[in-house]
């Protein structure tokens, strides 16, 4: 169950938003044997049924960012039940999301201060290699510094959230 930081698969639907000076990052883990889970439902796995600090640091990020007029996760179309069937604008969690097909489903928001998308894919040469990727792009210094804030906290959330799918699937 050891989460490593990878480079984001050339196929990816996540690159077509990369440009330079934006935030990318690529985590991924093996699960034991479980080829056969759909894309939607390891997304669901990683996304639904975070920890307690985990929605302790989202509601404090929400009640940071609120004066300045921002979307709150609590605002956001929420679902936290475990589907057999996602689709293009369903929410998982606070997540809405943007497209899924076999091996890749991409997540997202956009704000006034940045624009964000994750990437939980499969790798169709290693069907048990699930990655997640995370892709910024800042529209203004409040978008920068709000960047540079979370940034430690996002890797945290990331590897804690991939160590929890790999023990999921590992039962």
């Amino acid at each position: 169950m050891v989460v490593e930081r990878t480079e984001l698969a050339p196929d990816s639907r996540l690159r077509m938003n990369v440009m330079d000076g934006d935030f990318l990052d690529c985590y991924s883990v093996s699960l034991s044997d479980r080829a056969d889970v759909s894309i939607g439902e390891i997304a669901q796995r990683i996304f639904i049924g975070l920890p307690c600090w985990i929605r302790t640091l989202l509601a404090v990020r929400d009640a940071a960012i609120i004066p300045f007029g921002l979307k709150a996760t609590a605002s956001l179309p929420t679902d936290n039940t475990i589907r057999p069937s996602i689709k293009p604008g369903d929410a998982i969690s606070f997540l809405r999301v943007r497209s899924i097909d076999d091996n890749e489903i991409v997540l997202g928001e956009d704000d006034r201060h940045l624009d964000f998308k994750i990437a939980v894919r499969r790798d169709p040469q290693q069907p048990n290699r699930i990655s997640l990727a995370t892709w910024v792009h800042t529209h203004n210094r409040l978008g920068d510094a709000y960047l540079r804030m979370i940034s430690r906290f996002h890797v945290m959330i990331v590897r804690s959230r991939l160590t929890a799918l790999a023990r999921h699937f590992a039962v």
